[in-house]
């Protein structure tokens, strides 16, 4: 395959007014192939096309990594890009230019100043002439850097869950409140500032842990709390969360249509996330508890049937719109026939009560 050889920065007519925190480092790269191949050392590409094909391909590229961080900073043409599903989190910096991303079933425009952080989930993105920096963080490593910033031992469980969602940051946000965009943004200007000079001083600084403590910070708002320990204790000792919350909402709506879609509108968890906190915290996926919860109810149901009940009746309000496919369920979960369980539940009650 044949690439070219990089070339200094020089402004490209489509990237006028453009500018980039490394932009004396970017280097001018022809071959779109070689331009997957940088972006891939943040995120793992699957594809990668200019927006047109008639126009010449061209690309201002640098990336590092330095501790924990691995970065990679750009000027790009209007191009459509898509991912592969990882492990970990990609942080994107807008510095100029709309990049518009699609993951799972939320949408974003990410523009200048604005701060996206995706999870691992595939994703795409459309973009104008953009200048960008995308980063990669290691979740577990944002959890345990929470934990030492909030003075914990055990990591809560929420804040597990919102490791996994998505969001996007207005840099105009941090008015009413502590401006954490703009400094992780500065301390990106200081990494450009150090890289060649002095780059053992990025790592005697400890510039990556920084940006981690200020990532964690944007992601977990219990740490911007005046106490934040006493109240995590206090959300531990109450045995409450999103996720509990999300919990009551199925059981409460059994009768009614579930699905991950549903869950993902009511909750404002991302379908990536909902499937890790179901698998973490309950050991199985959302359907397959969401179904147990049904034939619990349904049990329960069976088991004090009221005058006139039918077992059709009490599929329908555990949410069952097949009679046969509740039978097939309800028999593999408690070993017995949902009308011969009727039948002897009303058997051994009072005449005056069947």
């Amino acid at each position: 395959m044949a690439t070219s050889i990089p070339h200094p920065f020089e402004p490209h007519p489509q990237a006028a007014g453009l500018t980039n925190p490394f932009q004396a480092r970017l280097l001018r790269i022809e071959d779109i192939a070689r331009s997957a191949e940088l972006i891939s050392t943040v995120v793992p590409l699957q594809q990668l096309e200019a927006a047109s094909a008639s126009v010449p391909w061209w690309h201002y590229g640098f990336e590092s990594s330095f501790g924990g961080v691995a970065l990679v900073a750009g000027i790009l043409p209007p191009c459509h890009l898509q991912t592969q599903e990882h492990d970990g989190l990609t942080v994107v910096l807008g510095y100029g230019g709309e990049q518009r991303v699609r993951q799972e079933s939320h949408e974003w425009s990410c523009q200048a100043d604005d701060c996206l952080i995706l999870n691992g989930a595939a994703y795409c993105c459309d973009t104008t002439a953009v200048s960008a920096l995308l980063c990669h963080l290691r979740p577990e490593r944002l959890l345990r850097t929470a934990m030492v910033m909030g003075g914990l031992q055990h990591c809560p469980a929420a804040w597990k869950d919102l490791m996994q969602q998505s969001q996007c940051r207005k840099l105009s946000a941090d008015s009413d409140g502590p401006p954490l965009q703009a400094l992780v943004r500065q301390e990106i200007s200081l990494v450009n500032q150090l890289v060649d000079a002095s780059p053992v001083l990025i790592e005697r600084l400890q510039v990556d842990e920084r940006i981690y403590r200020l990532m964690a910070a944007i992601m977990l708002p219990d740490l911007l709390l005046d106490s934040p320990l006493d109240r995590l204790n206090q959300k531990d000792r109450q045995g409450r969360d999103t996720f509990d919350e999300l919990l009551d909402y199925i059981k409460f709506n059994l009768a009614q249509p579930l699905n991950l879609t549903m869950l993902e509108s009511y909750s404002h968890y991302s379908r990536r996330a909902l499937q890790y906190a179901f698998k973490e915290r309950l050991g199985c996926t959302a359907t397959q508890w969401i179904r147990n919860q049904r034939l619990d109810q349904a049990r329960r149901c069976l088991q004090n049937p009221a005058p006139g009940d039918s077992v059709a009746q009490i599929a329908t309000q555990c949410g069952y719109r097949s009679l046969s496919l509740f039978s097939v369920d309800f028999q593999q979960r408690f070993h017995v026939k949902p009308s011969q369980l009727m039948r002897e539940a009303r058997a051994t009650r009072p005449p005056e009560s069947r």
